[in-house]
């Protein structure tokens, strides 16, 4: 069927905006298409790799903490392996801990350290925050114990870092001080959290 003048019109618009854009519209078509393609591979290597990270953190964690030189082998290689992911540190928590019952602390601090700023996981980094004071405590470097305690702030740990401020407050002679922070832990723990108790007991030793 022959086409009308109007819609000869209309096709030769057509054939002469391919002419002038055919090779644009063509090179943005495949590079959507190739953009698409590394946008799926990428997802799916993300995928792949954190069940394969996933798998080797259970393996660690199913573990008798006795086998810490095991534990830390594996936590390292998951590290070293899948970094990217939110197992690495939770690996790096473990490593930390079957360090620390070796004595070697600095490394358990170096993992702490790594994890506190590399976590996936706003959890993940309070803990290693928490723990690294801790150990900072025990060597009296109190204003680096509290500049991590101050660095927490998932609401789910709060009641823990304050905790550690009292201790640490209270190591440095700041009674007061370290009375307001174990009452401010006491607040966020609740009445029922099993950490309330000890908190209880440092606050009555201040005389409160």
């Amino acid at each position: 069927m022959a086409l009308d003048l109007e819609e000869q019109e209309q096709v030769d618009e057509l054939k002469a905006l391919w002419k002038k854009y055919g090779n644009y519209i063509t090179r943005g078509v495949i590079a959507f298409f190739v953009l698409y393609g590394l946008y799926q591979g990428w997802g799916y290597y993300q995928t792949k790799q954190s069940l394969a990270a996933s798998e080797l953190y259970q393996s660690i964690v199913v573990m008798d903490e006795k086998n810490t030189k095991d534990i830390m082998q594996k936590a390292e290689s998951l590290i070293d392996s899948y970094g990217g992911t939110p197992y690495a540190g939770r690996a790096a928590i473990l490593f930390a801990k079957a360090s620390y019952a070796e004595g070697l602390k600095d490394k358990a601090k170096e993992k702490l350290e790594w994890a506190s700023s590399h976590a996936k996981e706003s959890a993940t980094e309070s803990i290693a925050l928490i723990q690294l004071g801790q150990i900072l405590v025990e060597e009296k470097k109190y204003e680096e114990a509290l500049k991590k305690a101050n660095d927490v702030d998932n609401e789910g740990y709060l009641g823990l870092s304050n905790d550690l401020k009292g201790d640490i407050l209270n190591a440095m002679g700041k009674k007061e001080d370290a009375k307001k922070a174990y009452q401010e832990a006491l607040k966020r723990f609740g009445p029922k959290d099993p950490y309330a108790r000890f908190t209880e007991e440092k606050l009555e030793s201040l005389g409160v």
